[in-house]
């Protein structure tokens, strides 16, 4: 693989990449060393269109200031934490709250405003630092490395690791927003697939925070077991979790374990589509709420659910519940490990049954 190197300018004092990765033509990713950002995923059809599959902006500025946090890895723990803290080796941490009450991706400070260094891959590109508590918030030294890879048949997979000389909490993903028609039109015609029986409960009714509890999907607009519009799921506001979170803005729970499918999206417009895998417990399900006239690449202007966010990730504010801490903690001579798989097509396949 050639990986192309563009200078983009500087942050935190530091020089900040593009990096473009093809393994083959017709499909191509490019990242920047900036926050792990994911800037662009090229998808060339048979008939030879080129669609752009991810949202995002065209300056480095405009990802310093990134509100929508398109397209950046995230960590050291995703999604909002209550409060904006939790306890870590017996004493009580706090970031800072840049979402009403909480702290949403680790603040400001997160692995999506940070500068990494890197190394080139064979099949990619790795992003690694050594982060420090004056860095990101949280205690001891946290020795970080995200690999992005791209594969011939069409995939793009992401690797994290981690580990750290005290006791911390790591829930890491990358909050890249896809759209399959190349950011040109709502994704509200979208079909999702969720393989999971269960979603996170959330509580309040503006800031929607995580209660700890699982409940069940069945019976619920979230029971996309067997596919359904994402337009119909969001129109369901006389679900009480649909109306708080403006639409689909929920953790679900995979079933199974070790890597295995998660989320399959469809575009019936564009004829693409997505397959999500990955090792994690669950995937977070974002429908684009946020958005509303966002200027974005190309002159393009994002409204209210351009894109489908899939989080592979921990359970959400686990790290402050007693029945969950287990599942997001690190202890020191521990190494945390997690891979992600976006496998793009054409055409909409028999249903995938989501089990090796």
């Amino acid at each position: 693989m050639q990986i192309q190197k563009t200078f983009w300018g500087e942050a935190n004092g530091r020089a900040v990449y593009l990096f473009d990765l093809q393994a083959q033509p017709g499909f191509r990713a490019r990242v920047s060393n900036f926050g792990g950002v994911l800037q662009s995923l090229v998808f060339e059809k048979s008939d030879g269109e080129s669609l752009d599959l991810v949202l995002g902006y065209d300056t480095l500025e405009k990802y310093r200031q990134n509100a929508t946090f398109f397209g950046a890895c995230i960590g050291p723990i995703a999604d909002r934490l209550a409060e904006g803290g939790c306890v870590l080796n017996g004493a009580r941490v706090q970031l800072a709250r840049n979402a009403g009450p909480d702290s949403m991706h680790s603040g400001p400070t997160g692995f999506h405003s940070q500068v990494w260094d890197w190394e080139e891959l064979p099949d990619g590109i790795a992003f690694v630092q050594s982060f420090t508590q004056a860095q990101i918030g949280f205690p001891g030294t946290l020795r970080t490395r995200i690999a992005y890879r791209i594969s011939s048949e069409r995939t793009l997979r992401l690797e994290y690791s981690a580990s750290c000389d005290c006791e911390t909490a790591l829930s890491m993903t990358n909050h890249s927003y896809f759209n399959l028609d190349g950011g040109r039109r709502h994704c509200r015609d979208y079909t999702l697939t969720l393989f999971a029986d269960a979603y996170a409960e959330t509580t309040r009714e503006t800031e929607p925070i995580f209660t700890g509890r699982a409940l069940p999907v069945e019976g619920t607009p979230f029971d996309l077991r067997k596919g359904g519009r994402i337009g119909d799921v969001i129109a369901r506001r006389d679900f009480h979790e649909i109306l708080t979170g403006n639409g689909i803005d929920h953790f679900f729970l995979t079933r199974g374990s070790g890597m295995r499918a998660h989320a399959y999206l469809y575009s019936p417009t564009s004829n693409l589509s997505l397959l999500c895998r990955s090792d994690a417990p669950g995937v977070l399900v974002y429908s684009g709420n946020g958005l509303d006239g966002e200027a974005g690449k190309g002159g393009a202007v994002y409204g209210r659910n351009y894109a489908v966010c899939l989080e592979t990730e921990r359970f959400p504010n686990a790290v402050n519940f007693e029945n969950r801490r287990a599942g997001v903690l690190l202890q020191p001579g521990e190494s945390y490990h997690s891979a992600t798989e976006f496998n793009f097509a054409e055409g909409f396949p028999a249903p995938y049954q989501g089990q090796d």
